[in-house]
């Protein structure tokens, strides 16, 4: 008599979203698009791809699509996006890494932009009576702290930048962000080519 096991993921019959981890899939997915056909007019070296080929991944083997795709400039990774959605607990976020190391192993200088929702993505002072004031923190930001030591909710250039939103981004302000980071980028590269 065999019996089946359960070993980790997602188990039949389950599913790893809810309807704002979809929401917020399809703004980074509408959001890229939307944001590429703004900018390829003005930058004709810029290219968006949805996800990295086997020949593009250290190695060949593996996978890496991120939500808000991968931006290229004259051939160079420049920007990568992502949404991460997740309750105050469990480990949704921990995936975030592997896609990480890979575009920062195909371009070290890679600004890599993740938008973060959910009961998990806050950073809050909570008042003590009496005592010192303290800073309590979501599970993303508990996961994420080791590779965002530059600070949350700011734009990192050529670094890992985190927005931190427990209800959600308009599509405006994920826009916003995408078009400061690329633009950035494009802008460092050529500065650097001049040199």
């Amino acid at each position: 008599m065999t019996s089946k096991r359960f070993n980790g993921g997602i188990q039949d019959g389950t599913i790893a979203t809810d309807a704002r981890a979809r929401k917020l899939d399809d703004q980074c997915k509408h959001i890229k698009d939307s944001t590429f056909a703004l900018l390829k007019t003005s930058y004709p070296k810029l290219t968006l791809q949805r996800k990295l080929t086997q020949e593009q991944i250290p190695g060949g083997i593996g996978g890496c699509e991120p939500d808000g795709g991968a931006w290229f400039y004259d051939g160079v990774l420049i920007l990568v996006g992502e949404g991460k959605k997740q309750q105050n607990r469990g480990n949704a976020i921990e995936r975030w890494f592997k896609n990480n190391f890979i575009c920062r192993l195909i371009n070290p200088q890679v600004s890599y932009i993740t938008f973060c929702t959910g009961e998990g993505a806050f950073m809050n002072w909570v008042e003590k009576e009496g005592s010192e004031d303290l800073m309590t923190y979501g599970q993303i930001v508990k996961a994420l702290n080791v590779a965002h030591l530059d600070g949350f909710n700011k734009y990192n250039p050529g670094k890992n930048s985190a927005f931190l939103n427990a209800n959600g981004f308009t599509k405006q302000e994920m826009q916003d962000i995408m078009i400061e980071a690329i633009t950035e980028r494009i802008d460092t590269i050529s500065h650097q080519s001049l040199i």
